[in-house]
């Protein structure tokens, strides 16, 4: 796994900016802001998910009965509640769980606070949905309030969702159908986003009262992605 903006010692050639006589020890220190992690799900995880979305997608009652779009902020073609609970789905509640263990107790050993808190055992998935996006379709500015981690991973990404804007072709930086973590403000050395583009397969899981975004994007296809919002407990609790 992959543990974005993760402080880290490093040389920074600072010999090759004037007469340097003497070695020293240089550090760029990264204490400020969240962390995300990011890894890559095996595609059976990946298809799991698919065929369960898929099959909500088959039943009309089903489709409506588990429509999540008034609960949530998103301005796309449909939001639906996902079952964790069912046994396709135990393989991948238990790698998400892991996964956020991961990114929790990596901070704990970055900033040395472990100390006598209790070691989280088990996750807790408050909720969980897809999000089924097409053409022009976005979400907006948003923070999650359920639970103190949430993820995005994704299921299904249309070809023209790319390195390059296949509307706003004059702009330097590609935007279309991107997600977008949104802390502080920019400045020198302080960047206050990360901008990524949406990969098959790729999971990212960040705090839940980081904000972020979803660009729309232009052409056809499917944007789909899942999404759940997660605590952990150093109680013996089952995924729920």
């Amino acid at each position: 796994m992959i543990i974005l903006d993760q402080k880290q010692r490093q040389d920074i050639g600072l010999a090759r900016h004037g007469d340097m006589s003497q070695e020293f020890q240089v550090d760029i220190l990264r204490p400020f802001g969240p962390r995300i992690l990011r890894a890559k799900m095996p595609m059976e995880y990946v298809n799991a998910l698919n065929e369960q979305c898929d099959k909500i997608l088959q039943d009309d009652n089903k489709r409506k009965e588990l429509d999540e779009s008034a609960e949530l902020v998103g301005h796309v073609a449909e939001e639906l509640r996902c079952d964790m609970n069912v046994p396709e789905m135990n393989p991948f509640g238990k790698f998400l769980g892991n996964l956020t263990r991961g990114l929790h107790d990596e901070f704990m050993k970055e900033k040395g606070t472990r100390g006598n808190d209790a070691i989280p055992q088990q996750i807790i998935i408050h909720s969980s949905w897809f999000v089924r996006s097409f053409e022009a379709d976005y979400n907006p500015t948003h923070i999650h309030t359920n639970g103190t981690f949430s993820c995005v991973a994704y299921l299904k990404v249309p070809e023209g969702i790319s390195e390059k804007n296949t509307r706003n072709t004059k702009e330097k930086y590609a935007t279309e159908g991107y997600i977008d973590f949104i802390y502080g403000s920019s400045s020198i050395v302080t960047p206050g986003n990360l901008c990524c583009m949406p990969v098959v397969g790729d999971l990212f899981i960040f705090p839940s009262h980081l904000f972020h975004t979803v660009y729309p994007f232009f052409g056809e296809g499917e944007r789909r992605s899942f999404s759940a919002n997660i605590s952990l407990t150093s109680e013996q609790n089952n995924v729920s």
